[in-house]
């Protein structure tokens, strides 16, 4: 069993560096100490799901009522087939709302049953127990077991195409109060859409056609990967475990815990420590051949950059701007980088620019992967503020998360100003301040001048 994770609370920053008045959070990740318990986790999401703000119209919000504390994901892709094989362990916390819902669907709670997000995915089987705490200090963190005598199966699986949700009815009522274990068997597309677990064709150095696999879960596509609470404040631990074949490369937000050779010898398990508490959409996992270059930061973080095999070289602008920005926030927010290591990954096929999964960065090629020689100032400080802009995202966006997506400025607005600051900091002598002024400046006033 994976050791759990410490996990950070939310909290706010000000732009002020060093502030040697802040407060370290209540609980923590990598030697905060403290815990929360189920309880206080629980609360809090019923808080964020159940919130009363009128611009959650329209959304599709799943009810607060039960809310995950942590996924065990497992995927078996097939590259033969495009599609892969998942098994979700999840577990769940119910409040004491179960207790007045009358279950027949007319202004209570159904209490028969469990709704959460997916999308294009086909599901086989699902069942639940009722987990028992062994010990139970006040913390949460109690040694747990589950009656498997009592397993719940699913009766009933009712999937909604045009609100992405799927819902598990069951034949007796869920216990309020309770923490459960829900395990989900289904399949899923590796699809060719650049959206969810998906597949990218490349052109190797020898001239050979490649197939690999990544993700890209934001803002709502975390779905067509896994069955989940797909609202960026349901947040969770996550534990993920790939079987992939025994050529490839595998990895994923945190660093490998096991990795071992399946029977057979032509395929291997690899299983990842556990994240921090954290939104689904920055969940991420790539699977492929690839070279790395790699360095550490001053402050003790591993970072390597992933390039399609050959062209390791084209990664080293990238992981220089990488280890040093990131020195740069850690004493820009007082707050350490709060995992061991942190990925990037040039993606053969990628719609974004580039996408800040929490220890997983992923890239279009050509924002990360550039020869200094041979690149124009131009390139060299797009590549910069790429990497800039995404690291900071590991702080603002993935520390601390809006509720919704009309709030995403919040996170963008920060990164943009960001990737400058931390820019300079890197290439003093690129005068990005400068830069700045007339051009963001100068447009953002045009803008306004049209008012």
């Amino acid at each position: 069993q994976r050791p759990r994770a410490r996990l950070f609370s939310t909290r706010s920053f000000s732009l002020k560096p060093k502030q040697t008045t802040t407060t370290p959070p209540t609980h923590g990740y990598r030697g905060w100490p403290g815990r929360q318990s189920r309880q206080q986790r629980h609360q809090h999401a019923t808080d964020m799901a159940s919130s009363s703000n009128p611009k959650s119209a329209g959304r599709v919000l799943l009810p607060p009522h039960i809310n995950p504390i942590r996924y065990d994901l497992k995927f078996v892709p097939d590259f033969e087939n495009f599609t892969f094989a998942g098994h979700t362990t999840i577990e769940l916390s119910t409040s004491a709302a179960l207790d007045s819902g009358d279950g027949d669907g007319d202004g209570g709670l159904d209490r028969n049953s469990i709704t959460m997000h997916a999308k294009e995915l086909c599901f086989s089987t699902a069942s639940y127990v009722v987990v028992e705490d062994a010990t139970d200090d006040g913390d949460g963190d109690g040694t747990t077991t589950a009656n498997e005598e009592e397993k719940c199966e699913v009766e009933e699986i009712r999937v909604n195409k045009k609100s992405t949700t799927v819902t598990f009815v069951f034949g007796k009522a869920l216990p309020a109060n309770s923490t459960l274990i829900l395990t989900i068997e289904y399949t899923g597309f590796l699809n060719n859409q650049m959206a969810g677990f998906y597949r990218s064709s490349y052109t190797d150095i020898h001239g050979k056609s490649k197939i690999m696999a990544s993700t890209q879960f934001e803002s709502l596509d975390a779905r067509r990967a896994f069955p989940c609470w797909d609202e960026p404040a349901r947040k969770s631990i996550f534990g993920v475990t790939l079987t992939v074949p025994k050529h490839m490369d595998a990895f994923s937000n945190m660093p490998e815990l096991s990795n071992k050779t399946l029977p057979g010898g032509t395929t291997k398990e690899i299983a990842y420590l556990d994240t921090p508490v954290m939104s689904t959409y920055l969940v991420a996992f790539c699977i492929g051949e690839f070279d790395y270059v790699q360095a550490q930061t001053s402050h003790g973080v591993l970072v390597r950059v992933y390039t399609p095999p050959g062209k390791s070289d084209a990664g080293v602008f990238a992981l220089d701007c990488a280890t040093k920005s990131l020195d740069a926030y850690d004493d820009f927010f007082d707050i350490p980088y709060p995992l061991p290591k942190l990925d990037m990954v040039a993606i053969p096929e990628f719609a974004m620019g580039a996408m800040e999964n929490w220890g997983l960065v992923t890239y279009r090629e050509v924002d990360l992967l550039i020869d200094p020689t041979k690149a124009s100032s131009n390139q060299k400080q797009r590549v910069c503020t790429v990497v800039t802009h995404e690291l900071a995202h590991q702080w603002f966006g993935n520390l601390v998360t809006m509720t919704w997506w009309d709030d995403l400025w919040l996170n963008e607005g920060f990164a943009s100003w960001a990737e400058n600051w931390a820019a300079d900091v890197v290439y003093p002598d690129w005068g990005m301040w400068d830069q700045f002024t007339t051009g963001h400046l100068s447009s953002a006033m045009r803008l306004d001048a049209l008012k």
